[in-house]
Formats: C-alpha cells, sequence, structure tokens
C-alpha cells in the first residue's frame, strides 16, 4: 500500500501556526468590519451606492449571485488538485503533501474523489449563472416605503 508524501514536523507547525493567524485576522476583519456593514446594508439598502449604482436596485443580485461567486474564489484552489488527480488517476496526486498518513487512493476511487474537487467549484458558478436568472423576478424594493431619514449619519456613531 503506498502511502502520500508528508510535511515534515516544521512545515507542518509552519503551515499550521500561518493558517491560525490568517485565519485570525480574517475573523477579526470579520467581525469588526464586515458584519456592521452588512447589518447596515441589509437595515437600509436605499442608502448605499457602489459604483453609481443603488443597492436597492441590485440587492438581489448581490444575494444570488455575489454570495455564490464569493463562494467559488474559496473553492477554486480545489480545481488544479482535481485535475491533478484525474490525470495521474491517484489521490493526492504525487506533488501532494499531506498533514498525516495518508492512503492514496487509485482507480475509480480516486477519480470519484477528483471529480467531486471539481463538482464543488462548478456547482457555485452554476448557482451564480442561475441566480443571475432569477434575481429579477424578485420583488424590488419600494423606494416610496423606505424611509430616507434613515440616509442621514448619525453623528454620535
Amino acid at each position: 500500500m503506498e502511502y502520500a508524501q508528508e510535511y515534515s514536523k516544521k512545515e507542518k507547525t509552519v503551515r499550521i501556526l500561518t493558517g491560525v493567524f490568517v485565519g485570525g485576522v480574517i475573523y477579526f476583519i470579520h467581525i469588526s468590519w464586515l458584519i456592521p456593514i452588512i447589518n447596515d446594508v441589509v437595515s437600509r439598502p436605499h442608502c448605499f451606492e457602489w459604483l453609481g449604482f443603488n443597492l436597492a436596485d441590485y440587492f438581489w443580485y448581490l444575494v444570488m449571485v455575489g454570495v455564490p461567486l464569493f463562494a467559488f474564489t474559496m473553492s477554486w484552489i480545489l480545481i488544479p488538485r482535481a485535475i491533478a488527480g484525474i490525470r495521474e488517476r491517484r489521490f493526492p496526486p504525487k506533488a501532494v503533501k499531506v498533514y498525516r498518513p495518508t492512503k492514496v487512493k487509485t482507480g475509480f476511487l480516486a477519480l470519484l474523489i477528483s471529480g467531486m474537487h471539481l463538482f464543488i467549484p462548478l456547482v457555485l458558478l452554476l448557482l451564480a449563472a442561475w441566480g443571475y436568472l432569477q434575481a429579477p423576478y424578485f420583488p424590488a424594493f419600494d423606494k416610496q416605503v423606505l424611509d430616507p431619514n434613515l440616509c442621514i449619519k448619525d453623528s454620535t456613531h
């Protein structure tokens, strides 16, 4: 039984600590900056413009297309590994190191795992395309009902 190449102890430590650090920074930015912006946009979408477009007009495109495309940006890293796995008919491919002892899968199981690695980003792209086609049919915001006084900047914050 063949095993995939493993990271050395030093490589594991560096990669894990780097991942924890980057994840912590992303988490901090998410909590302190992104969540308040999302809450603001959801509570008063008619007050925000981006590149000259009012978000109330394009809110459903943001949700139905933007969210799947953002998820795709997180999953695109799976594509090269999947292609290498299909080419070599083994998973993980020869150039990929692993963190713990991992038996190399070959044959149909390797193709299945590699196919799933390709399937996830593909589904996200298809979901974004479907969302683009569906967004015009969602109800539009009635700007006469939305309070323009909500758009006034609060000086206490």
